[in-house]
C-alpha cells in the first residue's frame, strides 16, 4: 500500500482488534478498526474539561494478563485505572508524591509508579486513606519502566547517563535489585561511551531484556550469562535516534524520532531485516498484539497504524485529531451470534432456497437507456 494521510483499512485485514489511545493533550480514546459500520469512529474516555498542560498521556499498560484493566499514567503525579470488563466498576484515580509518571505496573493488589525523578513507588490499592508511597531509589532519572508479563514481580527501569542504565527488580522480595548492565568497554580513544536507554523491553521473559537509545544502538542483555550486552547494534547514520521498542521471539521492533520503525533480529544483529513505511513524524510507542502478527504504533504526526509484522504491509490507519503518544491493541470480545429461528416452511424443506431480494429499478435511469438510439 502506497503512502496516504487519509483514513486507510487494508481489504485483507480482517482480524477483531480495538485500540486504547493516549495523546499530547491528555485525551485517551477507543478506537474499533473491527467495527464495520465506522472503523474510524473514535469515543473519549476522558473528560476533556479537566485536562491541562500537564494531563500529557506519559505511560499505557494492561493491568492484568487478561486485559481488563488499563493503567494510565500520566506527565502529573496521577495515575488512572480504566476497568474494560462489563460490571468492573468505575475509573479510579491514585495520585503520588512525584511526576512525570513514565511507567505503571501492578502487583500483588499494588500500584507501581515509575517516576521520571528515578524513583520507583508503590501504593496499596485496597487502603482508602492517602499513606505514604514506598519508595526504591534508582538513579537520578528515568526514562521507562516495564513490567515482565511472564513474570509480573519483574520490572526493569532504564534512563540517561550511567549512573540511570537498565536495572532489573523483583518486587516480591521488597524490590531487591537483581541485575543492573554495564556498559561496553571505552573507544579507541578510551572516552566511555555514551548510555542513554530510552526504553527497555523483555523478550518472551524475565533473563532476557532487550534496551534501545536516542543515542543509536540498540542492545540485549542476558541476565543469566554477563552484564554487558550478548549482542547490539550501533547506528552509523545520523538520526537514528530510538525512542521506544516492542520485543517478541527473535525480533525486536524499534521506532525512531524521525519516522522510521525498523525489525531486527536478535540472532542478527549487524543491520535490520524489516523497515515499515507510511510514516510522517516520531514514533512515540509501539505495542504488540497477543498473537505477535500486527504490530500497532503511535506516531506524532496524529496517526495509529497497525502492521503485519511478517509482511510489513500497512493493514490500518487512523487520524485521531492530537499527537499519539501512547498505544495499546487487544482482541474484541466476539459476541455469540443469536440464531433465528427456523419458520414452519424452512423446516418442511429445508433445502428451499431463499429468495433473493432484488434490487429495486431506478425509472429514471432506465428511461434514459430506452431512448438512446441503436448503433449499428
Amino acid at each position: 500500500m502506497k503512502w496516504t494521510t487519509a483514513n486507510v483499512k487494508h481489504p485483507n485485514y480482517t482480524a477483531k482488534h480495538e485500540l486504547f489511545v493516549g495523546t499530547h493533550t491528555g485525551s485517551f480514546k477507543h478506537l474499533v478498526p473491527a467495527s464495520e459500520d465506522s472503523p474510524y469512529g473514535q469515543r473519549n474516555l476522558s473528560n476533556l474539561h479537566a485536562l491541562d498542560k500537564d494531563s500529557r498521556v506519559t505511560s499505557l499498560a494492561f493491568g492484568d494478563d487478561a486485559q481488563t484493566e488499563i493503567l494510565l499514567g500520566r506527565a502529573k503525579n496521577t495515575a488512572e485505572l480504566h476497568p474494560l470488563a462489563d460490571g468492573g466498576g468505575s475509573k479510579k484515580i491514585i495520585n503520588f508524591k512525584a511526576a512525570p509518571i513514565v511507567g505503571l505496573a501492578r502487583f500483588n493488589d499494588k500500584l507501581i509508579a515509575g517516576i521520571g525523578n528515578g524513583e520507583i513507588q508503590s501504593l496499596e490499592l485496597a487502603s482508602e486513606e492517602a499513606a505514604e508511597p514506598v519508595v526504591i531509589t534508582t538513579g537520578t532519572q528515568m526514562d521507562h519502566l516495564r513490567q515482565c508479563l511472564q513474570a509480573r514481580n519483574i520490572v526493569a527501569t532504564g534512563g540517561k547517563e550511567r549512573q540511570n542504565n537498565l536495572k532489573v527488580y523483583d518486587l516480591s522480595s521488597d524490590g531487591r535489585q537483581i541485575f543492573t548492565s554495564k556498559n561496553l568497554p571505552n573507544d579507541y580513544l578510551q572516552l566511555e561511551v555514551p548510555v542513554w536507554d530510552s526504553d527497555v523491553g523483555f523478550v518472551d521473559g524475565p533473563s532476557v531484556l532487550a534496551t534501545c537509545s536516542r543515542t543509536g544502538y540498540v542492545r540485549l542483555y542476558d541476565t543469566r550469562k554477563q552484564r554487558r550486552p550478548v549482542t547490539c547494534f550501533a547506528s552509523e547514520e545520523h538520526g537514528m535516534s530510538f525512542a521506544t521498542l516492542v520485543a517478541r521471539g527473535n525480533y525486536i521492533y524499534t521506532g525512531t524520532t524521525m519516522g522510521a520503525l525498523k525489525a531486527f533480529d536478535t540472532r542478527r544483529m549487524k543491520t535490520h531485516v524489516h523497515t515499515y513505511k507510511g510514516f510522517t513524524g516520531g514514533i512515540s510507542d509501539l505495542h504488540l498484539d497477543a498473537t505477535g502478527r500486527y504490530l500497532s504504533s503511535a506516531s506524532l504526526d496524529r496517526y495509529v497504524r497497525i502492521h503485519d509484522a511478517d509482511s510489513t504491509v500497512l493493514l490500518y490507519q487512523c487520524y485521531v485529531k492530537s499527537k499519539v503518544t501512547k498505544v495499546l491493541i487487544r482482541q474484541v470480545e466476539e459476541e455469540t451470534p443469536v440464531n433465528a429461528e427456523p419458520t414452519a416452511e424452512e423446516v418442511a424443506d429445508p433445502k428451499k432456497e431463499k429468495a433473493i431480494k432484488a434490487t429495486p429499478l431506478d425509472d429514471e435511469y432506465e428511461d434514459m437507456f430506452d431512448q438512446m438510439p441503436t448503433v449499428g
